[in-house]
């Protein structure tokens, strides 16, 4: 099957209907992993339907109770953006060490979601921040939260017929962090991440969320940490017992892999850099 072409359209509407009204079709993004996949005749298709021109993809905005960020937003746009920076330090991080410049410049955060790659940067980050995920067929929008959707995979994964339309990010009063270890920094696939959000009043933890990347298929929330994390000083976060529970969290994720031994001792590190990044952050530091 050969690529006859590029079809553009400039709405989200338009897009869906080209998309319906093709036998072989696929929604292109940035293009940096489907490009590949093409000329390695991994996949096959007759047309791309290119979301490049679709505006209403491409916002970032602020309402009352959420941040809503679009699919085509990319990565050199997020590191830049202002209410990013104000509000979520971990996706500013993120962007900043995703790939080269010409990477961030084209990957788009709806791109690296629904590729849905195990080690995918951006996943962990909006794991850990409860975002919502917002997909739009011609018939129905449909919502779920991105730990449902990677948690019950099979059921939740995109359908043909939508397209994923924006990501809406709880506001939250939150310290934030993201840390990846990878082979060569921001040009490496990260080979472990950590996303860490908390709420931290007068040294106790309110709340917290641990998104863990490069660990399994998907990525995971450290959920047993976080139940436990509750009400505690902060300085436990840094003690043996939940350092052991991730380590436990590894293990159950990649059991019976070559690289178990490695990565279940190399999580505790990207974790304490993660939460030492996280910690070090005021609110004066963050705009708010």
């Amino acid at each position: 099957m050969d690529l006859k072409d590029i079809l553009k359209p400039s709405t989200i509407e338009e897009a869906l209907r080209v998309k319906s009204s093709l036998e072989h079709g696929l929604f292109l993004a940035g293009g940096t992993d489907l490009i590949i996949k093409l000329s390695k005749k991994d996949i096959n298709t007759e047309y791309l339907i290119d979301l490049n021109s679709i505006e209403d993809l491409k916002k970032i905005t602020e309402s009352d109770s959420y941040i809503e960020i679009g699919s085509m937003i990319t990565f050199s746009e997020l590191r830049e953006d202002s209410i990013i920076k104000k509000y979520f330090n971990l996706l500013t991080e993120c962007a900043e060490t995703m790939g080269s410049p010409q990477i961030r410049n084209m990957a788009t955060i709806g791109g690296n979601i629904v590729n849905a790659g195990p080690a995918a940067d951006g996943v962990p980050c909006i794991m850990a921040l409860d975002g919502v995920l917002v997909f739009k067929s011609l018939s129905k929008l449909r919502t779920t939260t991105c730990l449902e959707y990677f948690e019950n995979y099979a059921n939740e994964k995109i359908k043909d017929d939508e397209l994923l339309i924006k990501i809406l990010i709880p506001k939250k009063n939150i310290l934030s962090s993201f840390y990846k270890l990878g082979k060569r920094n921001s040009l490496s696939i990260a080979r472990l991440s950590t996303s860490i959000t908390l709420n931290v009043e007068n040294n106790i933890i309110n709340n917290i969320s641990i998104a863990l990347g490069a660990v399994g298929r998907y990525p995971i929330r450290a959920k047993k940490i976080e139940d436990k994390a509750i009400g505690k000083n902060i300085s436990w976060l840094f003690e043996e017992e939940p350092l052991i529970m991730l380590e436990n969290e590894v293990i159950d994720s990649i059991k019976g892999r070559k690289t178990m031994p490695f990565k279940k001792e190399a999580i505790k590190g990207v974790y304490k850099n993660a939460l030492r990044r996280a910690l070090s952050l005021d609110e004066n530091e963050r705009g708010i």
